[in-house]
């Protein structure tokens, strides 16, 4: 199960670590943060609903799993997608990556301090390392925007929040499909309202933006999300927060060869240093498990 759990995990990082990529195709052609959050949410919501139904899995909630849902949902489904989403318009998209990441930093900080997690010394390396590398891959000669920043650190911040409130809660063991139904449509709703309020929703924009927005969606939907949900539940909250590192990795690698971002060699340095802290992580015989 451990190594089906870090699988998991390897290609959901992936997975996300391309939807920056996309975005920026996307921006392109009109789209904007709060439109792409409210997309990749809606777009996947029928057919999430069309395999329940086809399923016959069981949508019901008692009120403490509803209740639940509805802080996952809001404070680590929404919250963390439309702050990244709002810090591209302020801070280059691997900058805002980098900020990010702040969270598995804060995993294992709140499992350490808070939990009294006794963690293994190659976790504390690993983190260290991912660190280190992460911030590396900033555009550490510009300043950023200070707006975009704090966007990003809190998106950040409130993923940590996702990771750590889905494995306490016990959420990670509910049905996967139905997790990611409820909590993509508590997104559609609150980015909805969001957008409409702000003025920032409108659906003009390039059909090829389109096109992206669709593809984002499907394959946070039906791949990044509940390989998230499953690897969590295999391997536990800390694991999670370190392969998740992988993903600006991925950003990294098609930022240079598909946008042609200029990356410096450090940028490559602080990849090495990612890569060499999960592999850290890799080499244990068993991940670190939350006790409830």
């Amino acid at each position: 199960m451990m190594l089906k759990g870090r699988l998991f995990l390897f290609i959901s990082a992936v997975t996300y670590g391309v939807v920056p990529c996309l975005s920026a195709i996307a921006y392109r052609g009109g789209l904007n943060g709060v439109t792409l959050t409210f997309l990749r949410s809606c777009i996947s919501l029928p057919f999430l609903y069309l395999i329940i139904c086809m399923e016959k899995r069981p949508l019901k909630l008692t009120y403490k799993r509803l209740k639940q849902v509805l802080i996952l949902g809001f404070f680590g489904g929404t919250m963390p997608i439309l702050l990244l989403y709002l810090s591209y318009q302020y801070i280059p998209t691997g900058t805002a990556t980098a900020l990010h990441f702040i969270y598995p930093v804060a995993v294992i900080a709140v499992l350490a301090l808070i939990y009294r997690q006794r963690l293994p010394r190659t976790t504390v390396s690993a983190v260290l390392l991912i660190t280190a590398g992460v911030y590396m891959l900033m555009e550490l000669n510009s300043i950023p925007d200070p707006a975009g920043a704090a966007l990003a650190l809190f998106s950040g911040l409130f993923y940590s929040f996702y990771i750590i409130y889905m494995n306490l809660s016990g959420l990670d063991k509910e049905d996967h499909v139905v997790l990611s139904f409820y909590v993509t449509l508590i997104m559609s709703v609150a980015a909805l309202i969001f957008g409409v309020s702000s003025g920032a929703l409108h659906l003009s924009f390039s059909l090829s933006s389109w096109c992206l927005a669709a593809v984002i969606s499907f394959a946070v939907t039906f791949c990044a999300m509940p390989l998230f949900q499953l690897g969590i539940r295999y391997c536990g909250a800390a694991e999670a927060g370190i392969f998740s590192a992988l993903e600006p990795v991925t950003s990294l690698v098609l930022g240079t060869f598909v946008l042609g971002e200029y990356k410096s060699y450090s940028g490559f340095i602080g990849a090495a240093f990612i890569i060499l802290g999960v592999l850290l992580v890799q080499r244990r015989n068993r991940g670190l498990l939350l006790s409830r």
